[in-house]
Formats: C-alpha cells, structure tokens, sequence
C-alpha cells in the first residue's frame, strides 16, 4: 500500500508540475504576470510567496493551474480557491494585452513538456531495455494469425498502414482491436506481402482494475531468439520518438472510438486506477515505472489539447478564432460563458472517472 501511495503521489506530482511548468516558463518568457502557481485545486493548503507569484499545494490533487492576470477565465477558479477576486486595472503584462504569437507559445507550452518528458522517459526505457523487434516465432493452431497466413520467421512491418518497430507495439494495436479486421504488412524474405487479419476476442478480467476486459489476439509468439536486441543512442531516440508519436495516435484512436460511440466511456480511469496501475509498474523496477509514467504524460498531454474551453484545446480554439477573424478577438463575455461551459464539462468527466474506478473497486 506505501508503495502505491508514494508511486501515486510520484506519477501525478511530477507530471502535473511538469505540465504547470511549461506554462510558467513562457509566461515568464514573453513577461505575463503570473500571480498564482498552483499544484491541485482549491484552498490553499501550503504555500509561500516568492516575488508576484504565490506558489502553492491545495487541497484537490487533482490537476494544476497557472494563473495569468488579464486571462479571461482566470475568474472561474476563485470560487474554488474560497475567495472572490477584486477588480484590477489593466496592465502590459497581461495576458491578452501580449500579441497572438505569444499567447499561443504560453498555452502550447504545457502539453509540449508533457510530450518531451515522454520523449525522453522513453529514450531511456529503450537504450536500457533494448528492444524486441516484430519477428513472428510460434503460430497457435487454428488461430487468427494461421487463418491470415503469417509464417514463421515473417517481420511485421505495419498494421493498418501504421509503422511498427516493436513487438510491444503489436500486442498494444491488436489487443485494442478484437474482431476488428486489419491490414498486415509483413516482410518475408525478400518480398513485402500484404495479409488481411481478423483477431479473434478473449474476455480477461483483470484483478487490477476488478473487470472484465475484451482482448484482440492473432495468437501469435515473438521468435525470442531473434527478436531480441540492444539499441545504439541514435536508435534509442528514434525510439523514443516514435513511441510518443504511436502512443499518441492511440489515446486519440480510442478517444475517437468513444466519441463514435465503438467504445464505452467505462474504459475511462481516473486516480483510483491510475494509483493501482502506478504501484504496480513501481514493483516492476524503475525502466517500467519510467515507461507507465511516459504513457500517462502522453494521456495528460492529449486530453490537454481537446478542444474544451478551460483546457488548453480550448483556449487554442480561441486563439485560432481570433487569427482567422484578422486580430479580432473572441468577446471576453463569449469567452467566460464558454469557460464555464467547459468546467462543468471537465467535472463532470472527473465524476465519471471517479464512478468507473469506484464501480471496479466494489465490482460493478
């Protein structure tokens, strides 16, 4: 229990404060004043003053802002700090009195750490661990994978003209996929075919998050003896990258596979799973944990930029509002009511995460 605890604290501590810090650092950078740096949400529970900016812990663990004067919106969050905010004369140094350029460069600047940090942990997972690359080894009889046509010895080169580079990534595609047919490239010999597979589903329930998951499989092994190598430092990052960049397409593929209604909103998770999840990669060492903290700063980094005002998507909407109508921007009134809208959107997501993960502790 301490280890998932400290995991926990660990995975949403550094993430959000990595996040936070991208908008703090250019703020600063193109002379915003920020008053606030928060770590979670709510009153304060400790915190100090440093120059114009008040550093501070609150008490909901749940997220972090800066808090820009001149930032329409900013005004949203007062009640949740249990105070009222009083009026203030314009200033230079507010936000929207800064050029289009450098607003953007602000608001981008978070979910652009988020995507470095991942960049990086997964540079280091890949140079430690090496990799295993997408060779196919044993085929179970009977199987999708037979059925399809895969022999031993063939490279999986794509998945529904996805690059793959590793077996991971082949487990994660098809395992998300069950009874959905797809393309496989695969290069056999000298030649490059093209295989049509359909993968078969396995219903596994998993004590972890306590349900019952449906699970893609083409019942297929990795040919260990071959597969298995270390990576150079050049290949290393090009790992790295591009396991950010196939992450990446996933959260969105599953996102677009909720909102499209080919998924259920009961895969969501909120703290509850993220805390189990985290304890159980801190057990498995450091390159595990490493990588677990990777794949939820690409989550963090994704759901920051959809485009609900109060996230950073939204707030990128309305600067690409105001570009295209020539410099005019959205009206202040337009942009608080929007604002609240999409508040009470995020907390309503955060009631359904929290619903899902209660649902699978009692075993719902």
């Amino acid at each position: 229990m301490l280890i998932t605890i400290l995991a926990t604290v660990v995975v949403l501590g550094v993430l959000i404060l990595i996040h936070e810090l991208g908008h703090f650092w250019a703020a600063k950078a193109v002379d915003i004043e920020v008053s606030r740096f928060s770590i979670g949400f709510g009153p304060k529970l400790v915190g100090f003053k440093r120059g114009e900016t008040e550093y501070v812990l609150a008490a909901i663990p749940l997220g972090g802002y800066v808090k820009m004067e001149g930032m329409v919106g900013e005004d949203a969050v007062a009640p949740l700090e249990g105070k009222t905010e009083p009026a203030r004369q314009p200033s230079p140094r507010d936000f929207d009195a800064k050029p289009l350029w450098a607003r953007f460069l602000v608001i981008i600047a978070g979910v652009t750490m988020n995507f470095l940090f991942a960049f990086v942990a997964f540079t280091f997972v890949a140079r430690s661990e090496g990799v295993v690359d997408p060779i196919v080894g044993r085929l179970e009889a009977n199987s999708p994978a037979e059925a399809a046509g895969f022999q031993r010895g063939d490279v999986i080169l794509e998945l529904d003209g996805r690059r793959i580079r590793n077996w991971d990534e082949v487990q994660q595609y098809v395992s998300m996929r069950p009874e959905t047919p797809m393309k496989v490239t695969v290069e056999r010999g000298d030649e490059s075919l093209e295989l049509d597979a359909t993968p078969g589903k396995v219903v596994v329930y998993n004590s972890l998050v306590r349900d019952s998951v449906d699970l893609g499989i083409l019942g297929i092994e990795v040919w260990v003896d071959r597969a298995v190598r270390d990576l150079t430092v050049t290949e290393s990052v090009a790992a790295g990258w591009h396991r950010t960049g196939a992450w990446t397409l996933e959260i969105f593929s599953f996102l677009k596979r909720v909102v499209t209604g080919q998924g259920s909103t009961k895969e969501l998770g909120g703290p509850i799973v993220i805390g189990q999840l985290s304890g159980a990669a801190a057990r498995q060492g450091l390159a595990a944990f490493l990588n677990f903290m990777a794949i939820i700063s690409v989550n963090l980094a994704v759901l920051n930029l959809l485009p609900i005002p109060v996230l950073d998507g939204g707030h990128l909407v309305f600067l690409f509002a105001e570009g295209v109508r020539g410099g005019r921007p959205v009206s202040p009134q337009n942009r608080l009511r929007w604002t609240q809208v999409g508040m009470i959107v995020v907390m309503g997501l955060m009631v359904l995460a929290f619903a899902n993960d209660i649902m699978r502790l009692v075993g719902i």
